[in-house]
């Protein structure tokens, strides 16, 4: 460490940082504003299909309002200039809020990565005027040149290759389809769709040698690689990895001016203490993570598997590197995607050997297809060609039984002494002592991928998917899903469910009940079905209500899950799934039940387990509650019927469940008014405890060892309390 001070340096103000985080948390501050008039300057706008995505700063409002930076989305009703330029100082009418913190486990936190780049609100624009045409030039011109290489890539290749393309040279992702985003993290590839330090290397050091053998002497071919690759950051949004490259590569340059020696892991450390000093709370964000754990990895762990094994082999190499980028990163990816590809490593050393030919070739097409279309669709054919060739091989690599493995999100002891074996491995290494280092390796591995403990007998956790409804029953063994779907989240199955059961180590759901056909009961199951390998997490068994009059919505239901291949299951009135300790009869409906309501063809289940009762009652509404009224008695748990509709929980409903704990699942500011005032005075008068998903987030109640525990992950961050009067 004396030969590397600015490393000491990193670990003292990674530690400061830490401890800051730890003792600073104070509450947010809210920005809610349904109308407000504020000045603010342009620094950034993307426009997009449906309208544009702008980032504001130096934000200066009536009533004292400001703030420092806010993103706001403009769509077609919005009033604004025909042309924005970076730089604009501009008049906005806006409705404001703050950025959400995640409802569910496993939930991606638009509130944290938002506000560790800065951003502290955002809002959706009703009028954007130009109060004054400033313009900061050199920005302003990047930007335009920026779209203009986009169209030229769109124009150059299909829309496929051109999303890609967009995202490794020009940093702009919006182009990229799901599909492609999931194949290539679960390949463990996803590191390809940004620009990375092999971008930046391969293009700072083409240049340095081409300025210096042909125009000009070392000292201006360094210098003038340096201005290029900082425009080329702008030009490409200046991303965490762009960031480090086009520092390290700064520092390479002036090592080689100054004729001294280049040391990586200084140049790494000078990076992010330069990133931490403009953003510290950057430090907690995935990207920033991995990609200096990536080049960590590479630095560190190259010269021990070559030194321990002997051999400089470039294949060996490059199975080296890739093993150390998988080794130092590994815990980061299973904290944030909670799952690992076994051949990630296999796709790393096949795949990268393309990527120095796909960017020499793209930034070819570019500038060829600048001047001429043609031209610019010869040189793509390569990056088509490789990035069919991944698709292949990716599709390949998943379909392999096990190739992908949920694991959960490891706790933060498994982490710390997974990393503490990767140490340890560093200082046996030196002993050369193969078989213990390797066993202390394995050893940290083997903690790290611990399956998640379940240290319940029974779990019931209601989602927050919005205005919707999707509820998770868990026993030691198995995972039961009631409804999944919302009518406000757009995609819930891929950005709200699916996190939530692989956050927790679930790859495999033995039942899905569906308890009738309405959309914000189901989208979100039929497009988990629909998606290609089912998102990694399979489903057993189907169930519908067993119905004799089937509506339209059901039969389109019925005829998607039966394309799919899924295994069917139909329940009525007295049928029973039997789970381990876990019973869950079938009350409603019944055959011969002449429904006039979609939502009173909902089955209506209670679950028992030993002396514990709940019931889940779908949009059961008042004429459903009638036809089972002489089946029920007390319950511990419910959920609500239809979201807390008035005409839902009636009174004499109520009075005869008396629930214990009563669930809402709605969403915040929904449009139907859920849950109604109504519905929660009933719930009230009986003496039953009401908790609502779009207050408190994701409701979980639990039972260990006889005693029964209730968390709020939004209001309380999954904090555990003891239901005492159980």
């Amino acid at each position: 460490m004396r030969r590397r001070p600015l490393c000491v340096v990193l670990v003292c103000m990674i530690l400061g940082i830490l401890c800051n985080a730890w003792i600073n948390t104070k509450e947010p501050v809210s920005y809610e504003r349904e109308s407000i008039h504020f000045l603010c300057e342009l620094e950034e706008f993307v426009k997009k299909d449906n309208g544009y995505t702008l980032v504001v700063r130096d934000v200066k409002g009536e009533d004292s309002f400001s703030c420092k930076k806010i993103k706001l989305y403009a769509n077609e009703n919005t009033v604004m200039p025909k042309e924005l330029h970076i730089g604009n100082l501009l008049a906005v009418t806006a409705s404001i809020h703050s950025f959400e913190k995640p409802g569910n486990p496993g939930q991606f936190d638009e509130y944290k990565y938002n506000t560790e780049l800065g951003i502290t609100a955002q809002g959706f624009a009703g009028k954007i005027e130009i109060k004054k045409n400033t313009v900061k030039n050199p920005e302003d011109f990047l930007h335009r040149l920026r779209n203009h290489l986009q169209d030229v890539v769109s124009l150059c290749c299909d829309e496929k290759t051109a999303g890609i393309v967009s995202a490794m040279v020009l940093g702009d992702k919006s182009g990229l389809s799901d599909e492609v985003k999931q194949l290539y993290q679960e390949n463990g590839i996803a590191h390809v769709l940004a620009i990375s330090g092999l971008h930046i290397s391969l293009i700072g050091a083409s240049l340095f040698f081409v300025l210096r053998k042909y125009f000009m002497p070392m000292q201006g071919a360094a210098v003038v690689t340096m201005v290029l690759l900082f425009l080329y950051g702008i030009l490409t949004g200046f991303s965490i990895s762009t960031q480090r490259a086009v520092i390290m590569m700064g520092c390479m340059l002036l090592a080689r001016l100054a004729g001294r020696h280049y040391d990586g892991l200084s140049a790494l450390s000078f990076s992010a203490i330069c990133q931490l000093l403009i953003h510290p709370m950057v430090l907690f964000q995935t990207g920033f993570l991995l990609s200096y754990g990536t080049v960590l990895g590479i630095y560190v762990f190259v010269d021990v598997f070559c030194d321990a094994w002997e051999s400089k082999n470039p294949i060996w190499m490059a199975v080296a590197g890739t093993a150390g980028i998988e080794l130092v990163t590994l815990p980061i990816l299973l904290t944030a995607y909670y799952e690992f590809s076994i051949l990630s490593i296999a796709a790393n050393v096949l795949f990268l050997p393309f990527m120095g030919g796909i960017l020499v070739t793209s930034l070819a097409g570019i500038g060829l297809g600048s001047i001429a279309i043609f031209a610019g669709k010869f040189c793509f054919g390569f990056a088509h060609f490789c990035f069919a060739l991944f698709e292949w091989v990716g599709n390949l690599f998943v379909r392999i039984p096990g190739a992908v493995v949920v694991t959960g999100k490891p706790a933060v002891w498994q982490v710390l002494l997974y990393y503490g074996s990767a140490v340890l491995f560093l200082i046996l290494q030196k002993w050369r002592q193969k078989k213990i280092f390797l066993l202390v390796l394995v050893f940290g591995v083997f903690i790290l991928f611990l399956p998640v403990h379940n240290n319940f007998d029974l779990q019931i956790t209601n989602l927050d998917v919005g205005q919707g409804d999707c509820s998770c029953i868990r026993t030691k063994n198995h995972t039961i899903l009631i409804d999944g779907g919302s009518s406000d989240v757009n995609k819930v199955g891929k950005y709200r469910m699916i996190p939530f059961l692989k956050s927790q180590g679930i790859s495999y759901v033995s039942y899905l009940f569906l308890t009738h056909s309405d959309k914000d009961h189901t989208n979100g199951a039929v497009e988990w079905l629909c998606a290609a390998n089912q998102m990694g997490v399979k489903i057993g068994t189907v169930i519908l209500p067993k119905l004799n009059e089937k509506e339209e919505a059901y039969c389109t239901l019925l005829d998607e899950l039966r394309k799919k291949g899924c295994n069917l299951m139909f329940m009525q009135r007295g049928d029973t799934v039997t789970i381990d300790e876990l019973r869950i009869s079938c009350l409603h409906p019944y055959p011969d039940y002449e429904w006039k309501s979609a939502n009173d063809s909902s089955l209506v289940l209670k679950v028992n387990y030993q002396n514990f009762t709940g019931l889940f009652t779908g949009d059961l509404e008042e004429a459903g509650e009638k036809e089972i009224i002489n089946k029920l008695s007390h319950v511990n748990y419910l959920k609500v019927a239809h979201h807390g509709s008035k005409g839902a929980s009636s009174e004499i409903f109520l009075e005869q469940v008396k629930p214990d704990v009563s669930v809402i699942s709605c969403g915040k500011k929904n449009r139907y008014g859920h849950p109604h005032k109504e519905t929660l005075k009933r719930l009230e008068n009986i003496g039953s405890k009401v908790y609502r998903t779009d207050k408190e987030g994701a409701v979980s109640i639990e039972c260990q060892n006889g005693k029964w525990y209730l968390s709020l992950w939004k209001k309380e961050s999954g904090k555990k309390r003891l239901l005492s009067d159980w």
